[in-house]
C-alpha cells in the first residue's frame, strides 16, 4: 500500500499541476467538454443550458393535405425505394414538404413526432442573418459599416479589423483566420473553442486573428458570434429576446424554441437553435412569402431578396461536387432560369430548403444522414420541387 501511494501521489500531483496550468488559458469545464465529448452530438441542446423562446399566443394556421401522389413521387426517385426504409437508413427524425402553403408530407422517424424538438446546428446562421436584416431596417446598424464601429475591442488589438464589414461576416468573407485542422494540444483548435468555450465573447474578441484581406469566401464559425455580439449591443436585448419579439412570435410559431448559451447567457450563434420541425417550416415559409406571415411584413422584402440572391455576389465554383453560391447565411442552388433555390444547412444534414419558382419548402432533421451528403439531399429537394403537384388544402 505504501509503495502504491508513492506511485499514485506523484501522479495525482502531476495531474493537478497540469490541470492548473491548463486552467490559466482554458476553463476546466471547457477542457472536460473537449476531452470527453470530443465533438458535436445531435442531443447537445439537452446538455448545454439554453434560452427559452416563447411561441405566439395564437399560432398561425398551417393547412395540411397529405397527398399520396407526393409519396409516389418520392419513391419514384432513383435512389429511394420505400420512404420508411429511406428515412431509417438516413437517420431522419423529421421530413416535411410544404407546397403552395400546404403541408403535403409530414414524416417522422427514430421515435420522433410532431412535438419533438429538433436540433438545427448551422441553420442557426440563417436565423442570425434575418435578425441582422431586421436590425438594419430598425436603423441599429448598417451592413456596410466596419465591425469595429460596434466592436472597438477588435480595433484596439489590430487595426486590420477595420476593413471587415458586417456584410463580410454575413457572407463568410471576413478574412478572419479559421481552421478545422487538428493541432496540438486540441484545446486551441477553432472548432471546439467556438462550440464548447463557456465565454464566447472572450473567444471572439480576444482570440480571433486576421488571416487575409476581406473578400475571399471561407466558411468560418467565428463570424456568427461576432454578429450575435453586435446584435446584442445594438438592440439592447439578448439574441433570443430579439428573435422572439421580431420573428418567432410574429410568424405564429406554435411551440417554444430554444438557443443554447454559454455561462454568460450569450447564444451559441453558429449552431445552437432548436425547435419543433413544423415551426422551423414556418420560418422557411416566411422567406418563401417574401418576409410576410399572414398580413404582417415581418422581415423586409428587400432583405429577403438581397440575402438569398447571389447576383453580383460571390459565387462558389464547387462545394460537395456541384456549383453553389453563398449569401448571408444561405446556400444558393442555381436553376437554369429564374430565381435560384436556396437553403439553410446544418451539421448532420439539417435543412430548410426553399424553392421560390415552385413555391415549395422542405425541412429535414436527423442525428445523421447515412450515406447522403449535402449534395444528395439538395438534389432530392431540387428534383421534388419542380415535380410536386399544386395544392390547396384544409386547415391544420
Amino acid at each position: 500500500m505504501t509503495r502504491m501511494r508513492r506511485i499514485l501521489l506523484p501522479l495525482l500531483a502531476l495531474v493537478i499541476a497540469c490541470l492548473g496550468l491548463l486552467h490559466v488559458n482554458y476553463p476546466l469545464a471547457y477542457v472536460f467538454n473537449v476531452m470527453v465529448r470530443q465533438g458535436p452530438d445531435y442531443s447537445d441542446f439537452r446538455v448545454f443550458p439554453a434560452s427559452v423562446i416563447a411561441p405566439a399566443e395564437t399560432p398561425s394556421r398551417l393547412p395540411a393535405a397529405p397527398d399520396p401522389g407526393v409519396l409516389a413521387l418520392l419513391e419514384s426517385h432513383p435512389n429511394i425505394d420505400k420512404l420508411d426504409a429511406f428515412l431509417e437508413a438516413t437517420d431522419t427524425t423529421a421530413f416535411l414538404i410544404i407546397q403552395d402553403g400546404v403541408l403535403v408530407l409530414e414524416q417522422y422517424g427514430l421515435g420522433h413526432d410532431s412535438e419533438s424538438i429538433e436540433n438545427t446546428f448551422s441553420v442557426s446562421k440563417s436565423l442570425t442573418s434575418a435578425l441582422v436584416g431586421l436590425a438594419a431596417a430598425d436603423g441599429l446598424l448598417a451592413i456596410d459599416d466596419p465591425i469595429t464601429d460596434y466592436l472597438p475591442e477588435l480595433r484596439a488589438r489590430d487595426q486590420q479589423f477595420d476593413a471587415i464589414t458586417v456584410e463580410n461576416l454575413l457572407d463568410m468573407t471576413s478574412g478572419i483566420a479559421y481552421s478545422r485542422a487538428i493541432r496540438f494540444p486540441i484545446l486551441n483548435n477553432d472548432d471546439p473553442l467556438v462550440y464548447y468555450h463557456p465565454d464566447l465573447e472572450s473567444v471572439v474578441l480576444q482570440r480571433t486573428e486576421i488571416d487575409s484581406a476581406p473578400g475571399s469566401f471561407r466558411y468560418n464559425n467565428y463570424n456568427p458570434p461576432l454578429l450575435g455580439l453586435i446584435l446584442k449591443r445594438q438592440t439592447g436585448l439578448s439574441v433570443s429576446e430579439y428573435f422572439e419579439r421580431r420573428i418567432w412570435r410574429p410568424i405564429g410559431a406554435a411551440r417554444p424554441a430554444g438557443w443554447t448559451v454559454d455561462k454568460n447567457a450569450f447564444e451559441r450563434m453558429e449552431s445552437g437553435f432548436h425547435a419543433r420541425a413544423l415551426d422551423v417550416a414556418r420560418f422557411g415559409l416566411l422567406f418563401l412569402n417574401q418576409g410576410r406571415a399572414g398580413d404582417q411584413q415581418v422581415v423586409p422584402e428587400s432583405w429577403i431578396r438581397d440575402s438569398t440572391d447571389t447576383k453580383a455576389r460571390i459565387e462558389l465554383e464547387k462545394y460537395d461536387g456541384r456549383q453553389w453560391g453563398y449569401r448571408a447565411g444561405w446556400w444558393i442552388v442555381p436553376r437554369p432560369e429564374g430565381r435560384s433555390d436556396y437553403c439553410a444547412i446544418g451539421h448532420f444534414g439539417q435543412f430548410i430548403y426553399v424553392s421560390p419558382q415552385f413555391n415549395a419548402v422542405f425541412v429535414r432533421n436527423g442525428p445523421g444522414r447515412g450515406e447522403w451528403g449535402d449534395r444528395d439531399w439538395t438534389e432530392l429537394f431540387y428534383f421534388l420541387a419542380e415535380r410536386l403537384p399544386r395544392h390547396s388544402g384544409t386547415t391544420r
